[in-house]
């Protein structure tokens, strides 16, 4: 049973890194690599050593013949101890790199490459001493050296483990964006559960299995590999403890992964309505536009010939001043629809976040000059972008976050901007205190052409015209609403430098 959830765990894992392809996602693989090797290493010196109680033998091998097959392998003990000392030596290396990549710190951050080469150091003199032909050498003769360096060896293993995991508690607390604590509350839960499962069997000596000295093991109160002393209930406990360990953490390491994928499979199915729906649709601004400014030429003959008419002139002048109106907003949402349809070139410089929030703010003005905007900046970041682009799917935000809160009857309709650092991104939120986006509608504001708002004056084009441009920007859009407590939409943009202090 061992080897089955552990086979679980290592092809969950893989699994993981093969969906998200980044840094994270191998340590992750190599912890749980560590543990099958490990973990393997040990069921099959059991099987070898023979002797085992009835629990023992239904928790590790499940059925008999698994036991004989084992016992059977050509593998001598000198090189099942070392594969037990190497899946125990290089876990806690793993599981510190993993608390490295995922660490915010500046003082890290800045120092991560030399960290990263200090960290192997450790594990690699273990591998070392545990090699067979060296640890004979060392310890023949002396045994008095055998506790202390079996003491040496836990300790930095219990060192490396809860470097590791102040680091990810550290991270953890320091994150406030709720996407990003999700996200990285499963990371956390994954490294616990596969760390409590290398706990659970990694506090004994794989020494032993070399088999030189089992008396002196005992002497030191360290028992085999092979002991029977636990009762039936104390197997099924540790059984249990195992599977829940496995479980807990394959879950994690899913659900860690199902966000990238949510976000992949939204994409595409928002890029084949618009494929869908652009079918003609060149053919249809063409015309149209053409339309359009035919009325705005037949507006302008009309304004001259009204202005020789006394007759009900100010009713007149009235009608036409909404017929130009609804013209010039035809006119900009064509324009829209062409950017959206077109593919425009994004040029990507170094832009200071305080610019793009004045000039996203300043363009939010040219629509609601008398209208104020709340901005807060905690971060001084640089980010990689588009000035145009991405400022004007900024305005677009805010402009729909003014509407929202109008549209609402607050007697206070507020927007706000702000921006801050949030580990590997740097985070644009546009707030506002509307009646909020009710769930069922929150995947499709995204799609093209959809709006709850007069098709006269809009096509739904706007936040699929933001999402695609925040993607040019290799960014993320995200959505946080709550009825009659308002909407804030996050544009998470990549760090540009990794080494800024804020």
């Amino acid at each position: 049973m061992l080897i089955l959830v552990l086979m679980l765990c290592l092809a969950t894992a893989v699994y993981v890194a093969l969906r998200r392809r980044d840094v994270l996602s191998l340590y992750l693989l190599g912890m749980s690599v560590c543990n099958l090797v490990m973990l393997a290493g040990i069921v099959i010196y059991i099987a070898k050593m023979g002797g085992t109680a009835a629990q023992q033998r239904a928790f590790l091998f499940l059925v008999p013949e698994l036991q004989t097959w084992l016992q059977f392998l050509p593998l001598s003990m000198d090189k099942l101890g070392y594969v037990v000392a190497i899946g125990r030596s290089l876990y806690p290396l793993f599981a510190l790199l993993a608390a490295l990549e995922t660490t915010m710190i500046p003082f890290f951050r800045r120092r991560l490459k030399g960290l990263r080469i200090l960290a192997c150091i450790p594990p690699a003199l273990w591998l070392i001493y545990y090699y067979p032909r060296t640890f004979r050498t060392l310890i023949d003769g002396r045994l008095w050296v055998l506790p202390i360096l079996i003491n040496v060896v836990l300790a930095g293993i219990v060192v490396y483990l809860a470097a590791a995991a102040v680091l990810m508690v550290l991270e953890y607390r320091a994150t406030t964006m709720p996407v990003f604590k999700r996200n990285f509350r499963y990371v956390l839960l994954c490294f616990l559960s596969i760390s409590v499962l290398y706990l659970l069997y990694a506090v004994k000596d794989p020494a032993q299995i070399y088999n030189m000295f089992i008396s002196e093991y005992i002497r030191l109160g360290i028992t085999s590999y092979i002991s029977s002393s636990l009762p039936g209930l104390g197997w099924i406990v540790l059984g249990l403890c195992t599977v829940f360990s496995v479980v807990l953490g394959s879950y994690s390491m899913v659900r860690y992964t199902q966000v990238n994928y949510d976000d992949t499979r939204q994409d595409l199915i928002l890029q084949r309505k618009f494929d869908a729906a652009g079918m003609g649709v060149s053919v249809f601004v063409h015309g149209v536009k053409n339309q359009l400014l035919s009325s705005r030429v037949l507006h302008k003959k009309l304004s001259r010939a009204l202005a020789e008419d006394p007759p009900d002139l100010e009713k007149i002048r009235a009608c036409a001043g909404q017929l130009n109106e609804l013209n010039e907003g035809m006119l900009r949402r064509m324009d829209e629809l062409y950017r959206s349809v077109k593919n425009n070139a994004i040029t990507l410089t170094p832009v200071s976040v305080e610019q793009l929030a004045f000039t996203a703010v300043e363009r939010f003005h040219g629509k609601y000059p008398d209208r104020p905007v709340s901005v807060e900046l905690t971060t001084h970041r640089q980010v990689l972008a588009d000035l145009g682009h991405l400022s004007e799917a900024i305005c677009n935000l805010l402009c729909n976050g003014f509407e929202a809160a109008l549209q609402a009857g607050r007697d206070n309709p507020r927007v706000e901007l702000l921006a801050r650092g949030e580990r590997m991104w740097t985070v644009l939120e546009v707030r506002d205190n509307g009646k909020g986006i009710p769930a069922e509608l929150q995947n499709k504001i995204f799609e093209p052409f959809f709006t709850s708002k007069n098709t006269n004056y809009n096509w739904g084009m706007g936040l699929y015209y933001v999402r695609k441009i925040v993607k040019s920007h290799l960014g993320r859009l995200r959505l946080e609403s709550r009825p009659d407590q308002g909407t804030s939409f996050f544009i998470m943009l990549p760090l540009y430098d990794a080494h800024e202090e804020e």
